[in-house]
This record gives structure tokens, sequence and C-alpha cells, in this order.
């Protein structure tokens, strides 16, 4: 398997549509989901009613539209762009993930830029 370069990544989030896209297969991560990070705490939720919940554990949180973007080459990935306004980019892939702070495996893993920096964490489908 090939490295994925940032810049591949960043043209991959560039062309997400401005409609809600849903994903073409059920591999393909999809909302809703529930989605976090330790060090620093960090909390995403993707609803399916189009809007993401975005708490950067330092006080700020802001609500956004989003569209999920399933890959081109692969049902095991998807980007998520949010609204212009938001800085914020990230990528969702069906891998085993641990978080930090619980013995818990999640189904999912997701990596996020926000404001210039890169947080990791996990993601599960909601109930």
């Amino acid at each position: 398997m090939k490295p994925i370069h940032a810049g591949a990544i960043s043209l991959f989030l560039a062309v997400a549509s401005g409609e809600a896209a849903l994903a073409g297969s059920p591999e393909t991560p999809a909302p809703p989901l529930t989605c976090g990070g330790d060090e620093p705490y960090w909390h995403l939720k993707l609803g399916i009613d189009g809007k993401a919940r975005f708490s950067d554990g330092d006080g700020e949180t802001f609500i956004s539209a989003f569209t999920m973007q399933p890959s081109r080459n692969t049902t095991l990935i998807a980007g998520v762009n949010f609204g212009p306004k938001a800085d914020i980019h990230a990528v969702i892939g069906r891998e085993t993930c641990s978080a930090t702070a619980s013995d818990e495996d999640k189904p999912l893993s997701i990596s996020v830029w926000y404001k210039g920096d890169l947080l990791s964490g996990c993601c599960q489908p909601d109930s």
C-alpha cells in the first residue's frame, strides 16, 4: 500500500461537492458518527441532518454543514469537508482504533486538520 501524501489528501478534500453526499457502499463510513480524540480532548458529531458539531477541547465549538466524499478508489475511507468558514477537514477510515482514554476499540479512525494542526482519534456509528 502506498502512503497518502498531504497534497493528495488536500486535493481529495477540495473536490467535495456542496451537497450532502451519501456513502456509496455499506463499507464506506457514513453519518451518524461520533468521533473524538485525546490530548487535546476534542469531539466531533456528524449527524444525518447534514450538521457537524465540533468542540476543540479548549472551549471553542461550532456547528457547520458538512459533506462526505467517498473515495474514488476504495470503499474504506471517506473525506469530510465542512462549511466554507470552517477551518477543518477530515478523513475517516474503516480501521479499528484504540482510544487512549478508554479500553474500548472503535471501528473507525479519523484524522482531522483543524486550524493547521493534525488531530487523530476514533469514531463509531451512533446507535
